[in-house]
């Protein structure tokens, strides 16, 4: 792969890419892949200007062969509502320039096809970034949804029950309608979906984490009941996401998220009663 600085931010370019570009050149349609290229990244530059204006530290923008994504950090424990912007923002950016090939073709400047081939690849990778399959747009917006609802373990757990169904799904109607193209990005979105699931429990962990390095920040206090035999590790699972927490220990006292936290991350008291911590 190939990398770059600009802006703080890390460019990557996969090497299939330049054989996406090399077979664009043989059958004349250069023009038209570079273009796709060019609103991909746009759509990722909206992520990174969203995320950084959010606090968060973007690591890189990586294009793909069929598309790109934005790779950003500390953004496991942040406000639902936080993510959902994020998310907005690159589908926001597609519909900036869908505007744009209209004004475009109305003063001159652009051929009426070429107009409708912008709007309409905008809208097509707007839409596209807008299934409800993890990592698009709108599998996060599900995540950050649900996690409004139920702890932050239970939210990704459902979600990427929900959304490894649906890329399973893609890849079987694309496969039998023979749209390779899909077919293929329907692969990816099963594989990666599958490797989520796999790597969850580091996720997990990563979410811990942020939320202990998170603590002296502002959020709203949300009180929980649990039993003093309960373990920390089952308590833990009981973390939503963007909020600090307070718990009520039967007839033992108040527990602090800090307090558990440092017995999980610290302490390695995974299997401790919580009633001991106090």
């Amino acid at each position: 792969m190939n990398s770059g600085g600009w802006l703080g931010i890390r460019f990557r370019i996969h090497l299939l890419f330049w054989a996406v570009i090399g077979v664009s050149v043989l059958t004349g349609h250069f023009l038209e892949v570079i273009t796709l290229f060019v609103i991909v990244l746009i759509h990722e530059l909206g992520h990174v200007a969203m995320a950084r204006e959010l606090g968060w530290r973007v690591q890189e923008v990586q294009l793909l062969p069929f598309g790109g994504v934005a790779t950003v950090e500390n953004s496991y424990a942040t406000d639902p509502l936080d993510e959902i912007a994020v998310a907005l923002a690159g589908p926001f950016m597609n519909m900036v320039m869908m505007a744009a090939s209209y004004l475009f073709w109305y003063t001159g400047v652009w051929t009426e096809d070429w107009s409708r081939f912008f709007l309409v690849s905008n809208a097509t990778i707007a839409l596209f970034n807008l299934l409800p399959i993890w990592p698009l747009d709108g599998g996060r917006i599900v995540l950050a949804t649900l996690c409004w609802f139920m702890s932050y373990r239970q939210a990704a757990l459902v979600s990427l029950t929900g959304s490894t169904l649906l890329a399973g799904i893609l890849v079987g109607v694309s496969g039998f309608d023979l749209k390779f193209n899909l077919l293929i990005i329907g692969v990816y979105l099963l594989v990666t979906n599958i490797q989520s699931f796999l790597r969850f429990p580091y996720q997990f962990f990563r979410f811990l984490v942020e939320k202990y390095g998170r603590r002296q920040e502002a959020a709203a206090v949300q009180a929980i009941r649990v039993h003093p035999e309960e373990t920390v590790l089952a308590v833990s699972h009981k973390l939503r996401r963007g909020r600090s927490h307070l718990f009520y220990v039967q007839g033992a006292g108040l527990l602090a998220e800090e307090q558990l936290l440092h017995a999980l991350l610290f302490e390695q008291k995974h299997d401790a009663a919580v009633g001991k911590l106090l």
